[in-house]
Parts: C-alpha cells; structure tokens; sequence
C-alpha cells in the first residue's frame, strides 16, 4: 500500500507547490483542489498504465488535458493559464519521479 501512498502525496504536494506558484492565493483552497484533482486522475493514469495501454507519454498528455479542464473551471482562470499549470504540474511531477526511480 505505501508504494502507492508515497507517490499520491508527492504527486498532491509537487503539483500543490507549482499551481500556489502560478495563483500566489488561498493555499488551502489550492491544496484541497489539488488533493481532488489528482485523487481522481493519478489512480487512473497508473491503471491505465499498467493494465490498459503502456504508453506513459499519451497517458501523460490525457492527464494533462483532464487536469486542464478541472483547473480552468476550479480555479476559474483561462485555458491558457490551466494549461500551462497543468503542463508544468505534471512534467514536475514526471522528472520528480524519474529522478525517484533511478
């Protein structure tokens, strides 16, 4: 279970920090719509990865395009500006975790 666990919160965390960067308001509010966002996509980019389709660089670009939408709407701010924290975010936690893993 913790080998799931640890990547969630660095996953929550990571993209909290990056998205209070880019919004420099209301960290709790940040914090609990990253803690939504990512409880959904996360589990579902890591099943899809494993039992779907191995392809980490499309489920990479779904998870962004998902997490765009959420943003742009919770955050109510433009898609250019959801895009770039949703890029940002993700390619953040991407390198964390490669850097992780070797």
């Amino acid at each position: 279970m913790s080998h799931l666990l640890l990547p969630w919160i660095l996953t929550v965390f990571i993209e909290f920090v990056i998205i209070w960067l880019f919004i420099r308001k209301e960290p709790r509010k940040l914090l609990v719509y990253s803690l939504l966002v990512n409880s959904l996509t996360l589990p579902l980019a890591t099943y899809s990865y494993i039992y779907l389709y191995p392809n980490l660089l499309l489920i990479e670009a779904l998870v962004i395009m998902v997490e765009l939408v959420f943003l742009k709407f919770l955050l109510e701010t433009t898609y250019t500006q959801a895009l770039a924290m949703s890029l940002t975010a993700n390619v953040g936690t991407f390198l964390v975790g490669c850097f992780l893993l070797n």
